[in-house]
């Protein structure tokens, strides 16, 4: 292996650990930090939360994917370095993005006024959420502020620093939340600790890649027309890829709070609680590669290309059919015991749930290569398809089916867009027959299932036989423990395996 090879080997792997790391803290700290929460507020008032973090997504979405567009450029600047063209993006991104945060705080002034008359709160809430929601439009401009530098610490494949920053980011935001629902300010308690915890994290990127990156300049003369123009054609694409998996993951709740209750969102949110969590050990794999898709497409390498994405579509999905089974079989009791039985939504919500959240991972290989590869409009088409037809169903099965309609919306228009069509652009993007392709890429993880599927019911009924959290740690121990061998025996080849073995034997020098 060469220098250059390990490097970026070294590299990632630092991102997926520390990534890891963060994630299960942030797991953990959100298991205690929730039920502490709901002592302090009553269902509507969480569900008030919730939603305006789905409103924020959306005003994040005036970004114009920026960002995005930037980080897939300077990936591959870092495989051929060209430090006045990486000046000249950063700069150009930088200043517009000051732009950007001017119209943020200009139009989330307005829906924040709007926000409690939109979803029709009680009246004695109704003040409070216009002072809540703009407390978390500064916190989101203030990230957006400074979106540049984090975008270029994950181009250079620094994801490790930026995971760092997101355990600071969490600490803070949990003391302050505490010590501020003791304090009894409510509400205000959630906004005040993320705004907190924004300022710190985002203050540290710009210092920590002005140390990384010396040579860097931020001018205004530096920024062009030109330079936008190709981030913005790329961070257009990007963006509207962005909006379209905001209506795919967020309009669910929006469309419960407005055809079912507002409350019901706090059960849907809670039932969910668990998988929402967890997809972030996976969405690391995918994520932290793509810097290193990109430098290699940079350098022309497409075999290595090719055979990293066959690697991170058998991890990053048999991973996720096994963490979502496993999650499935103890749900019910978990959720039952941790934050009672009214905030379980049944285990047709919870089937749905998990085929979402296989299905979300489906694609996510793909998105990686074919976003490294800077193939980002026929991605965008398909998803913001994708989005119209997952709200067009889910309001039309909101009626029949309630909240779980709503859900299964999501994987219907799933199978019926973004499943196919970006395994197809894949095979295109490597001149590899379709057919051939797909079967070479799904065929163990189907058997896998199939397996699975059985043993995750079984789990299930031993988990609600045995009740609470005991019940839960069994199911979903039993089912991770055969999901794990049928992973590493079916699903793995032998390549897969051996880099795997190899990499833990160096982890324990």
């Amino acid at each position: 292996m060469s220098a250059q090879q390990h490097s970026r080997t070294r590299n990632f792997l630092a991102g997926v650990f520390s990534g890891y790391m963060l994630m299960f803290a942030t797991v953990a700290v959100g298991l205690w930090l929730t039920p502490f929460t709901l002592r302090f507020l009553d269902r509507e008032e969480y569900a008030i939360f919730a939603l305006m973090s789905d409103v924020l997504m959306w005003l994040g979405l005036l970004d114009l994917g920026i960002a995005a567009g930037l980080r897939a450029q300077a990936a591959q600047l870092t495989g051929v370095p060209d430090q006045e063209k990486l000046n000249r993006l950063a700069s150009t991104a930088f200043f517009s993005q000051n732009v950007v945060v001017a119209a943020v705080l200009l139009l989330g002034a307005g829906l924040s006024v709007a926000f409690p008359e939109f979803f029709e709160l009680r009246p004695e809430l109704q003040r409070d959420a216009v002072y809540l929601m703009f407390l978390m439009i500064v916190a989101l401009a203030m990230s957006l502020g400074t979106q540049t530098f984090s975008a270029l610490l994950i181009a250079n494949q620094q994801i490790h620093v930026d995971n760092a920053f997101g355990l600071l980011n969490l600490v803070i935001r949990s003391i302050v939340t505490v010590y501020l629902l003791q304090a009894g300010w409510g509400l205000y308690s959630l906004a005040i600790a993320n705004l907190a915890a924004k300022a710190t994290s985002s203050s540290l990127a710009v210092v920590r890649t002005f140390r990384l990156l010396p040579a860097l300049r931020i001018r205004r003369r530096l920024a062009s027309w030109e330079e936008l123009k190709g981030i913005g054609h790329l961070g257009l694409w990007f963006s509207l890829g962005g909006l379209a998996n905001i209506a795919i993951s967020g309009l669910s709740r929006i469309v419960t709070a407005k055809v079912v209750s507002v409350e019901m969102v706090t059960t849907l949110t809670l039932t969910g609680r668990l998988y929402s969590f967890s997809g972030g050990l996976i969405l690391l794999m995918t994520d932290t590669a793509r810097p290193m898709l990109g430098q290699l497409l940079g350098q022309k390498k497409m075999g290595e290309v090719l055979r990293i994405y066959r690697q991170l579509f058998a991890l990053s999905v048999g991973s996720a059919i096994v963490l979502g089974l496993c999650i499935w079989s103890g749900n019910g009791t978990f959720i039952r015991e941790w934050v009672g039985e009214a905030n379980y939504g049944g285990i047709m919500m919870d089937a749905a749930l998990v085929t979402n959240f296989v299905l979300s991972f489906w694609v996510r290989p793909n998105r990686a290569v074919l976003s490294a590869g800077l193939i980002v409009k026929p991605q965008a088409i398909v998803q913001i398809i994708e989005g119209g037809l997952n709200l067009t169903l889910a309001i039309l099965l909101a009626r029949p089916f309630g909240v779980i309609g709503i859900v299964m919306a999501t994987s219907i228009a799933s199978m019926l867009t973004s499943c196919w069509y970006l395994p197809y652009r894949t095979a295109r993007m490597f001149d590899l027959s379709f057919g051939k392709f797909l079967w070479s890429d799904v065929s163990r993880l189907l058997l896998l299932t199939a397996c699975l599927s059985p043993f995750a019911y079984w789990a299930r009924t031993v988990a609600f036989g045995t009740g609470g959290f005991p019940g839960s740690a069994v199911g979903a121990g039993m089912t991770g423990l055969a999901g794990a061998l049928m992973l590493w025996f079916l699903v793995f080849d032998r390549g897969l395996r051996a880099y795997i073995m190899d990499n833990v034997k160096k982890m324990r020098r």
